[in-house]
């Protein structure tokens, strides 16, 4: 038996997309265009790039949670499930030799109340120094690298080691980066950003990002994923030259 959910969802979507071409008058050419373009992403496996920055940040606005707790983002095309978990000291795994500058994040996780949430799981991932991500790019060794899992302390509170993200452009070769630079005359870059996805039995579980102050490309990010909650100032300690961050996530209830 079908899912009326399902149904609703698809006889909709269908209904608006007749109703665009109706009202703009989509000529035989843009239809075959827009199909090759399409059959062009599938093949360059960028589907989900493509649906992540023209409809992604728009999911993640509906289903916001009503302000209870600390901003959600998107999760973006580039999550990878499975990441190892992580022993106190606690750093994200990188190659002996991982370019970039270091970066200590401290976090805390508690309630929408403020109470801390001992033992919550926090799943982080990043790009390397240049903008890439490992199992999405055939430079990068096939493995976890800047990927893990951790747990929170009595407190709420982990410390982890990593490398400072930076801006990068979303692959310009391809067909995303080739629509949004040579056809729609936009940018493709994103801000630099930290992903996290945060757990704890009782509360809802939080898929955001945090991105730092002064980051060229928070006012324009090609995602439109930026929100001003989620922007963080980055130090940079003496002892030994790192830059320092931090941030205290906030769960809603469940």
């Amino acid at each position: 038996m079908a899912d009326q959910r399902t149904v609703s969802l698809v006889d909709g979507l269908v209904e608006r997309v007749r109703g665009f071409i109706r009202d703009e008058r989509v000529t035989y050419a843009e239809y075959h265009a827009a199909l090759r373009y399409l059959i062009q992403a599938a093949e360059a496996g960028e589907i989900p790039l493509l649906v992540a920055v023209f409809a992604e940040s728009t999911v993640d606005t509906v289903n916001a949670g009503g302000g209870r707790g600390t901003d959600s983002a998107i999760e973006g095309p580039y999550y990878q499930p499975g990441a190892p978990w992580l022993q106190r000291p606690y750093a994200l795994p990188m190659r002996p030799d991982e370019p970039g500058e270091p970066l200590l994040f401290r976090g805390r996780v508690e309630s929408a109340g403020g109470a801390p949430l001992a033992g919550a799981a926090v799943d982080m991932w990043q790009s390397t120094s240049d903008g890439m991500y490992s199992f999405f790019t055939p430079k990068l060794p096939e493995e976890y690298l800047l990927r893990g899992r951790l747990r929170t302390g009595a407190a709420g509170e982990f410390d982890v080691r990593t490398i400072r993200p930076v801006p990068y452009q979303i692959p310009r070769e391809g067909p995303v980066g080739d629509l949004l630079e040579n056809i729609l005359g936009r940018h493709s870059w994103r801000p630099a950003h930290l992903h996290f996805k945060i757990g704890a039995d009782g509360y809802q579980p939080l898929t955001t990002q945090l991105y730092f102050a002064g980051d060229p490309y928070l006012d324009s990010d090609t995602a439109d994923a930026v929100k001003d909650s989620l922007v963080i100032d980055l130090t940079k300690a003496d002892a030994d030259a790192s830059y320092r961050g931090e941030y205290v996530f906030q769960l809603a209830p469940a």
